[in-house]
């Protein structure tokens, strides 16, 4: 029986394939902009957890939770907070509701910085901070549904329940709201101004219970809030906030390309604190800057500062010119025997560094016409 010739493992197919060669020689490139990279994915996350639509309603309603247990009296004032439950329309989620004699108040913590503007019956409100307008959809509208799907839940009627829309004391408004649009303090003060009896104990009791029962029974607190997004093809603030992340991304992208550019620059070696050195733990050092001319024949100059110059060499020769106003290396090019090229150069005073037959020499070469020739 003949036998099958072995197949060619994977990992030595992958040993053989030229692609292990190039990835090996991208190593050092990917080490040194990995840190960056990091960096940027790091500050970009979290950029993005804090401006996220969650984590702001999170803030706002430690916030507003936190100043009803201050100003309000909890014996008057029965608390629940994140109060979740389903209806035959969708999931309720209320971010507060107090239940007194005076009333059951359905709040709605709002955490929009800056100025803000609306009427009670328009579509969008507006919020300017730092010259920037966004719209976010009027909070009346969905909070009044859900006083109403809580008005169903408990049993009790609409002219006992109040909608409050409550923003953080981040907030300004542009113009007089109306009464049940509240900012810090003023939701107590809301609160407080109702304050003629509607509820017997008995129903405050029940209302309380009913609510509490609610909270007890449910599995998991579903977040969907109807009527929160806006209309299709409008602007969001979500839309907005993933536009703000991606010009972080994009500045962050030039400051790290900037820093690297100072690492890696002839005019600061010595730089006291460097991001690149932070990183990687590499000291700077000052670069050797080689700007090889390309070679131009039977060229005009592009200017009346620049000139053409003919080398010609008798033997094998490297040459490096040096412009001895500014010290710069302006040309390096290797010549065979017998070969000659015309290069573009600056009019000026050079040194030239001559390498032929393992020697070393130099010479100054004035350059001033428009055309000239150097013998070598």
């Amino acid at each position: 029986m003949t036998a099958f010739p072995t197949l060619p493992t994977i990992s030595a197919a992958w040993a053989a394939s030229p692609w292990t060669t190039r990835l090996e020689e991208a190593g050092p490139f990917a080490m040194t902009i990995a840190p960056w990279v990091a960096l940027i994915a790091v500050v970009v996350a979290a950029m993005a957890f804090l401006t996220s639509r969650r984590g702001t309603e999170k803030r706002a309603t430690r916030k507003i939770r936190k100043l009803i247990g201050t100003l309000l009296d909890p014996a008057t004032y029965r608390q629940f907070h994140d109060v979740a439950f389903q209806t035959r329309e969708g999931a309720v989620h209320i971010d507060h509701v107090l239940v007194s004699p005076f009333g059951v108040f359905v709040i709605e913590s709002m955490d929009e910085r800056g100025e803000i503007a609306g009427k009670a019956f328009d579509p969008d409100w507006t919020r300017t901070f730092r010259s920037d307008t966004t719209k976010f959809p009027n909070p009346l509208r969905p909070n009044f549904n859900r006083k109403l799907a809580l008005g169903n839940l408990t049993g009790i009627g609409e002219d006992k329940l109040f909608s409050v829309i409550a923003f953080t004391d981040e907030a300004r408004f542009a113009h007089p709201m109306p009464d049940n649009v509240t900012r810090g303090k003023g939701l107590a003060d809301y609160v407080a101004s109702r304050n003629t009896p509607i509820l017997a104990a008995s129903d405050v009791a029940a209302v309380a219970a009913r609510i509490a029962e609610t909270m007890s029974s449910r599995h998991a607190a579903p977040r969907p809030r109807a009527g929160q997004a806006g209309p299709k093809g409008r602007t969001g603030p979500s839309h907005l906030r993933f536009m703000n992340l991606l010009k972080f991304a994009a500045m962050a992208s030039v400051l790290a390309g900037g820093a690297h550019a100072l690492h890696n620059t002839t005019q600061f070696p010595d730089m006291p604190f460097n991001p690149v050195t932070w990183f990687t733990g590499e000291t700077p050092s000052k670069a050797v800057v080689t700007r090889k001319q390309t070679i131009r024949t039977d060229a005009a100059p592009q200017s009346d500062a620049s000139g053409i110059l003919r080398i010609t060499a008798a033997r094998d020769t490297s040459l490096t010119l040096v412009d001895e106003q500014t010290g710069k290396t302006v040309l390096s090019l290797e010549l065979k025997r017998g070969e000659s090229r015309e290069v573009e150069l600056r009019k000026g005073h050079y040194t030239a560094r001559i390498l032929q037959d393992g020697a070393v020499r130099t010479r100054r070469v004035s350059f001033i016409a428009a055309r000239g020739a150097l013998e070598l």
